[in-house]
């Protein structure tokens, strides 16, 4: 796999970016309300300083109030000790670098409403949420509640998102520290979530991630209040992203229509755009990433043979892919590991004792390119010095990409990856071990427990059971999931993580019918209608 440093030739920054959003909302428009509007008050707390997510959420806010919402943003001004913004291989606080720093410039450039944490809560309470903090033990951290709202679980995630690690480590000193100081954060953000929800009178949250104290706290607080939240994630192709409605007490559900759209043949039009898609996706993943197009290998002999299967290799080909750690940890909520790591130790082991069979271990590209804290290589080497003869290991930079592996794959092994669609859409069956979003669709062998996983393996190394594929049914929810459930993102171009353009003349090119997407989101967050389309809205 090939990869460039090159950066576009135009990046918004800082100044610039604010320059930019000042000059596009220079006029505000007349806000002519929707029929039927459900929703009014919108909150969208954790609004940073960072140019893609305040391209995202600052003109969503603009869209929403040019439909007769009252938007807030709720910004952080250095108050929390701790945020999954500074990361640990950081050596500049992201507050002065540029998360506060941009954050005030980018709102009054925007003419946002906004609000800022320190309003909200007294230094002398923060000072008391750290006390509080220090008293709770290593073990009781994870679920640990305060005021009715599960603190732990936000924790746990934001210390693996701080130190980019799939798991937190309570016999990590450093670890606990941060802990302790994340809990204070959560702990000082359960107070001013409950009291901004009050002064404003607020209808609905609309959050982006919902994950990690940064979102996740002010969320829980909504939810136990009963006011509705609707959350914006990342989907699994660049420049899109997916929304979902959260009601408690039920899990929020990213692809809602799924029960319909799987009994539900695609056309012959629908066809072509998601062969074409995939054709693109083989040799660009993510166009929003600032990496090379890849060079898919044609050969499946030479693709073979890199991999060290060779020409006269017997018995069945499974290959694993796990997820860069510290992403794995976020996407996967069905887990039956701790950590992906855990699970290729475990499946290295079982296939030592099925050596007629052939595992290929491919590692995600991410481990190179994002400089991994935990990677699965260095994992693999300590804790095997000799790998078993028939386990491969595809390193993060080789140039064989999860297709050419996938070309070779009798039987794909997933945990929370998208490879999982891709390798379903290939017609490979398909094992999963991470829950995740793909999980329970219908085309894969969903694993609930360690020993339901090896004796589906057994079975199928023993020819107990012959897994096929189930092309058809995958075919029909890749569809749903890269064109029906994620909303294509045009008014700016980013390669991330730098804006490249903002793609507006005015803020009335997000009036209504001006930008479909913009339309379906501002219309499920007013009158909680579906975050998706019938069409896809990414050949409009």
């Amino acid at each position: 796999m090939l990869v460039t440093d090159t950066q576009p030739e135009t990046i918004l920054k800082g100044a610039q970016f604010a320059a930019r959003v000042e000059e596009v909302c220079r006029t505000l428009p007349e806000v002519r309300p929707l029929p039927g509007l459900k929703y009014r008050r919108i909150l969208i707390p954790g609004m940073i300083g960072g140019e893609t997510q305040f391209a995202l959420l600052g003109f969503i806010a603009h869209a929403l109030r040019m439909r007769g919402a009252e938007v807030t943003g709720l910004c952080c001004d250095e108050f929390l000790p701790a945020c999954t913004m500074r990361k640990a291989d950081h050596y500049e606080s992201a507050c002065r670098r540029w998360c506060y720093k941009n954050s005030g410039p980018f709102m009054q450039a925007a003419k946002l409403p906004h609000r800022w944490y320190s309003e909200f809560i007294t230094v002398e309470e923060k000072e008391a949420c750290a006390r509080t903090a220090s008293r709770v033990l290593p073990q009781e951290l994870e679920r640990f509640e305060w005021r009715g709202i599960p603190l732990g679980a936000h924790i746990n995630r934001s210390i693996e998102s701080y130190f980019k690690v799939g798991k937190f480590d309570l016999d990590n000193p450093a670890m606990v520290a941060k802990g302790r100081e994340f809990l204070t954060s959560a702990m000082c953000l359960t107070l001013i979530g409950e009291r901004v929800l009050e002064e404003l009178k607020i209808d609905k949250v609309f959050v982006e991630d919902g994950l990690k104290i940064d979102w996740g706290v002010i969320r829980s607080v909504a939810r136990r209040q009963g006011i509705p939240v609707d959350v914006c994630v990342n989907g699994p192709r660049g420049a899109g992203f997916m929304l979902e409605h959260d009601r408690h007490p039920e899990p929020p559900e990213p692809i809602p229509l799924w029960p319909k759209w799987r009994n539900i043949p695609l056309t012959e039009s629908q066809e072509g755009e998601l062969d074409e898609y995939f054709a693109q996706r083989a040799t660009r993943p993510y166009s929003d990433q600032n990496w090379t197009n890849l060079a898919p290998v044609e050969d499946a002999a030479e693709i073979r043979r890199e991999i060290g299967l060779g020409s006269g290799t017997s018995g069945l080909v499974f290959a694993m892919f796990p997820n860069l750690s510290c992403d794995a940890a976020v996407t996967s909520t069905r887990p039956i590991y701790d950590t992906a790591a855990e699970w290729v130790a475990q499946t290295v082991c079982f296939f030592e004792q099925h050596s007629r069979h052939h595992l290929i271990v491919k590692i995600h590209p991410s481990e190179k390119l994002r400089q991994s804290r935990d990677p699965t290589m260095d994992f693999l080497a300590d804790t095997f010095p000799t790998l078993p003869d028939n386990v491969h290991v595809v390193p993060p930079d080789s140039r064989l990409t999860a297709h050419d592996v996938l070309r070779v794959t009798d039987i794909a092994l997933i945990y929370t990856s998208t490879v999982g669609v891709e390798a379903a859409y290939f017609g490979k069956p398909v094992v999963n071990v991470g829950g995740g979003q793909h999980a329970g669709r219908g085309f894969s062998i969903d694993a609930r427990t360690p020993a339901e996983y090896f004796e589906t393996l057994a079975d199928i190394c023993t020819g107990r059971t012959t897994p096929t594929g189930q092309r058809e049914l995958a075919r029909r929810y890749a569809y749903a999931a890269f064109f029906r459930s994620v909303l294509p993102i045009r008014h700016y171009t980013a390669v991330f993580p730098n804006i490249t353009s903002l793609n507006l003349d005015t803020l009335d090119d997000l009036a209504p019918g001006c930008d479909p997407t913009m339309d379906v989101i501002c219309r499920g967050v007013l009158l909680d209608e579906p975050f998706c389309s019938e069409a896809s809205l990414w050949t409009r």
